[in-house]
């Protein structure tokens, strides 16, 4: 049962997601409250609006538009966050049953960090799974499609900086970590996203991942020596990870000019 001062915020950025809000929306209906749903819409073109009035009755959703990044939108919803506990998830993610109250579980153990569980869906073969980096023994690479914030320690590091195009939660974790956060991971925080489904949308996201690392290491040069890097090729079909490192390798190329 929750006690005073456990409400959270649940931080959505989304532009033309419609087609996936009412899975996400219809899972978040059920899950210990109290919580709210912060949605930091980049000027959708679709019927995000509609699904977003069809669920009021069952979530409370402040539905916020503005065009903007994804680090950019994450920090508006922040700063319209009504709790101190924030999670960030995606908009194209359905969710396990209790990923709220895991969460707060975990809050209530003061921590301030807490990293939760993603799971890929979809085409098979694209589902390569991350290149990891960890630093002072945390895996920096856990992303904010499911990843949980204390106000107080998001505000105090800044926020995500939007300057980066991706690669921004990763950053966000790194200077977390640096000034001391205390962190866990949730193996019951679950959500499930899906993987790219062709080759074209599969190398388009790989250039930009490399871009964003190379975003990274240029901001993070004091402490790149100090992050140990994952191996770039691991189990799964040749193919697939020959054209995330070589579309990878374009874009962290193409960020040295940018």
């Amino acid at each position: 049962m929750a006690v005073p001062g456990d409400g959270i915020s649940i931080v959505i950025t989304v532009r033309n997601e419609a087609s996936n809000l009412i899975e996400l929306f219809s899972g978040l209906s059920g899950q210990e409250g109290p919580f709210e749903v912060i949605l930091v819409d980049s000027e959708s073109t679709d019927n995000t609006a509609e699904i977003v009035r069809q669920f009021q009755d069952r979530l409370h959703i402040n539905h916020i538009m503005k065009k903007s990044t994804r680090g950019e939108g994450r920090n508006i919803g922040v700063k319209h966050a009504s709790y101190d506990q924030i999670i960030f998830i995606d908009g194209d993610v359905t969710v396990s049953p209790n990923l709220v109250s895991a969460y707060r579980k975990l809050f209530r153990e003061g921590y301030e960090l807490i990293a939760g569980e993603v799971e890929s869906t979809g085409v098979e073969k694209f589902r390569l799974g991350r290149v990891e980096l960890i630093y002072r023994d945390f895996e920096i690479t856990r992303p904010s499609a499911n990843l949980g914030y204390r106000k107080e320690l998001f505000l105090k590091v800044g926020g995500f900086d939007p300057i980066f195009i991706t690669a921004e939660d990763i950053d966000l974790n790194l200077r977390a970590i640096k000034a001391g956060a205390l962190h866990a991971v949730c193996s019951e925080c679950i959500v499930y996203n899906k993987t790219r489904s062709n080759y074209g949308q599969f190398s388009r996201q790989a250039f930009w991942n490399g871009y964003g690392r190379r975003q990274l290491k240029r901001k993070n040069t004091d402490v790149w020596d100090s992050i140990v890097k994952g191996p770039k090729v691991s189990s799964g079909p040749l193919f697939p990870h020959l054209i995330r490192l070589a579309f990878g390798g374009l874009g962290y190329f193409y960020a040295y000019f940018q």
